[in-house]
């Protein structure tokens, strides 16, 4: 599994928000979204599993923080 996308993601998420971009923001939100998605569909490892739900928390915090 590759999380190196959507570690990437996620800090771009944090830096447009900080850089008062939230048009970026919300739309890498729409990215790693997606991305946590396919990857839980495929992900066969109960850690995986664990990890990518620790993004998951992340992301839709900072999604509320966009609104």
């Amino acid at each position: 599994m590759n999380l190196t996308v959507l570690h990437q993601l996620t800090q771009e998420i944090i830096d447009a928000i900080g850089n008062k971009q939230p048009l970026l923001a919300k739309k890498r939100v729409d990215e790693a979204e997606q991305l946590l998605n396919q990857l839980t569909d495929f992900c066969n490892n109960n850690d995986e599993l664990v990890e990518l739900s620790k993004y998951q928390t992340l992301i839709s915090l900072l999604q509320n923080k966009l609104k």
